[in-house]
């Protein structure tokens, strides 16, 4: 099955070094993922297809609950 075009590419690697800030990098790598949405055509607009927009859909929902987990490893207050 051919794959629609995204609208930018996914983050592949994540640098493994080990030491304190490894988990905030895997967590910002998925974070920065979630700002590949499918798209129908190269222009990024939102697709007509219910399965790729529910994708879409998901996307966001993690985007909001990595920016969570990244706020309270970085110490922010909410």
């Amino acid at each position: 099955m051919k794959l629609p075009p995204m609208t930018q590419e996914p983050v592949m690697f994540v640098d493994a070094t080990p030491n304190e800030s490894y988990p905030l990098r895997i967590l910002r790598a998925y974070r920065q993922h979630c700002d590949c949405q499918w798209a129908e055509s190269t222009d990024g607009g939102e697709p007509s297809n219910p399965l790729l927009r529910q994708m879409n859909e998901d996307n966001r929902v993690r985007a909001q609950i990595l920016d969570k987990a990244i706020r309270v490893l970085e110490g922010v207050k909410e």
